[in-house]
């Protein structure tokens, strides 16, 4: 198919940036010096690893001992290594115009005549002659830099209760391949939740901002994303090796893409390619697969309804019967009836759960998702276009029963098919 083969493309990429990641640092060709930078980020794999074209990224803070300057020490640039780390080219700094110093050993220095008024840049030294110096930047009068952030409208749950937004988690990247790095936020609702606590969350959204606040799109993950910290993770790289960073993450259907001009006004709001087999199955975007106390009910009737022909009890991996899982007296015919099966739910329900622990309360067992389609999706990390959407695996499932828990004294279905965790390497 040809989602599938953009995918694996993709996924080569991520995979080959991987392994030539244990390259040493000598001669890497990745990032170079200033007015050197390559069109497209790409350069021959018998050179190195491919690294990311970043420009110098000084920085200038003044403190109550001068200016405070840092920057960056390039791919191209590093030289080797000594017991005191990483060796590189020397540097020259200039304020305002004029050479005040040369550094051969770090790639910082503390200017004690500088103010908030000064101007810097900053030139390599290569093989004793000097390069390019950075663009020019002023000395900041404080050590941060507030980014201007938008903030998403709060809302209600299904079960009436109100949330707002916070900035939680963020990852940085070249997005438009200029040099200089983008920001990507995360906002979490106020009733985030851990994967273990029941209760329905809000939206999240994933934002991708410039230095200045400009907001390039904003991702809404939709109803059956669920929010908390183990929910969502965003991938931020250059994946296929084009200059510009892509942003990659698990998305469900209603998940859809805004973006903005620069003013900040929407231009488009999209859903997320859907797989064709899930349309021809009838998944669409306005589907809700949160889980109220009344469905989790009817789902456990499901499942003990099918006990004799789950996998587990086919293999003789699970009892049986659920009363000798249970550890009661045998009081039916198998295959359950519906109401044998819901005589069976209301008793691990009311009491058996509750006798292995009092915060057992799966009566209130709501907001989870316990099944539905989830994908991955790469997109532009600059226009916020769709590169592609693939199925996500594993699948989803009541967990709560895969791996035990339903034997333990804290019974807490879904728990762990939602812990995720991902990064580049």
């Amino acid at each position: 198919m040809r989602h599938s083969r953009r995918a694996r493309r993709l996924a080569t990429a991520a995979l080959a940036s991987l392994l030539t990641a244990t390259t040493l640092l000598g001669g890497a060709p990745g990032a170079v010096a200033d007015g050197e930078r390559p069109g497209n980020g790409r350069h021959g794999r018998d050179r190195g690893p491919e690294l990311e074209a970043l420009d110098r990224g000084l920085v200038a803070v003044a403190s109550g001992e001068g200016v405070f300057l840092s920057w960056r020490l390039l791919g191209s640039e590093a030289t080797g290594y000594s017991e005191s780390g990483l060796t590189g080219v020397d540097f020259r700094v200039y304020r305002d115009g004029e050479p005040i110093a040369t550094v051969t050993d770090s790639t910082n220095f503390l200017d004690s005549a500088g103010t908030t008024d000064s101007s810097y840049r900053v030139a390599a030294i290569v093989d004793g002659r000097e390069r390019r110096a950075s663009e020019a930047v002023k000395a900041a009068g404080e050590g941060f830099h507030e980014i201007p952030l938008r903030r998403p409208e709060g809302g209600v749950t299904p079960a009436g209760e109100e949330y707002t937004y916070s900035a939680n988690d963020m990852s940085v990247g070249d997005v438009n391949g200029d040099g200089a790095y983008e920001f990507v936020v995360k906002w979490d609702p106020s009733n985030s939740k851990d994967v273990s606590q029941v209760g329905y969350t809000g939206n999240v959204y994933l934002d991708t901002y410039e230095l200045d606040g400009t907001l390039l799109h904003r991702v809404d993950l939709g109803v059956n994303v669920r929010a908390g910290a183990h929910y969502t993770q965003f991938l931020v790289y250059d994946f296929d090796g084009n200059g510009r960073a892509e942003i990659m993450f698990k998305t469900a259907p209603g998940t859809t893409i805004t973006r903005y001009n620069p003013q900040g006004r929407p231009t488009s709001t999209r859903p997320i390619t859907l797989p064709r087999d899930d349309v021809r199955a009838g998944i669409r975007h306005t589907d809700d697969y949160r889980l109220s106390a009344e469905d989790y009910y009817h789902h456990l009737v499901d499942t003990f309804q099918g006990w004799s022909d789950h996998p587990e009890v086919q293999a003789g991996n699970w009892p049986a019967t659920l009363e000798e899982a249970f550890g009661i007296d045998p009081t039916h015919t198998y295959p359950l009836t519906r109401a044998d099966a819901q005589e069976l739910a209301d008793y691990f329900i009311d009491e058996y759960a509750p006798a292995r622990s009092e915060r057992n309360q799966l009566r209130a067992f709501e907001g989870f998702i316990l099944d539905g389609p989830e994908y991955l999706t790469v997109i532009d990390g600059h226009s916020g276009r769709e590169r592609d959407t693939v199925r996500y695996w594993p699948d989803r499932d009541d967990d709560g029963l895969l791996w035990g828990d339903y034997a333990m004294p804290r019974i807490e279905p879904g728990n762990r098919v939602d812990r995720f965790l991902a990064t580049v390497a």
